[in-house]
């Protein structure tokens, strides 16, 4: 016997504004080695849906991305957005502000595979600290 649920367009509405913009998966971390000494290298898989997008943000170091499935809307310091579709690759140089991360399509989802150079312990993501264009 099959169950099923009624939800109001208002309910919808208030699960949808409750995900977050994008979801990140960590796929493994690896130190740097003598060169780069107290970095790693974490790899995480981020997936974007339909329509979602992020706020301005900064990583703790260069920042690589790959798109692995469907496109993104991706700019860093205030430049104007590319979309960059599956195929395609990405650099945050270290201090940049991620000012544009969304999924360009409002019917499907998006994933990339990125690799973020931080220190260990350090957050990987946090709100930009600082206008694009390079402002303070």
């Amino acid at each position: 016997m099959a169950l099923l649920a009624a939800v109001t367009p208002q309910a919808a509405s208030a699960q949808a504004q409750a995900r977050p913009a994008s979801q990140s998966k960590p796929l493994g971390e690896h130190p740097l080695g003598a060169a780069f000494a107290g970095w790693q290298g974490t790899i995480l898989e981020v997936t974007y849906q339909p329509g979602a997008a992020s706020a301005a943000h900064q990583h703790p170091g260069p920042t690589f991305g790959y798109v692995v499935s469907g496109r993104i809307s991706w700019a860093i310091d205030g430049n104007e957005p590319r979309v960059l579709e599956a195929g395609m690759s990405f650099f945050e140089p270290m201090g940049s502000v991620h000012s544009t991360a969304a999924n360009a399509s409002q019917t499907e989802p998006a994933k990339l595979a990125v690799v973020i150079l931080g220190k260990p312990g350090e957050p990987l993501s946090k709100p930009a600290g600082r206008t694009p264009g390079g402002a303070r």
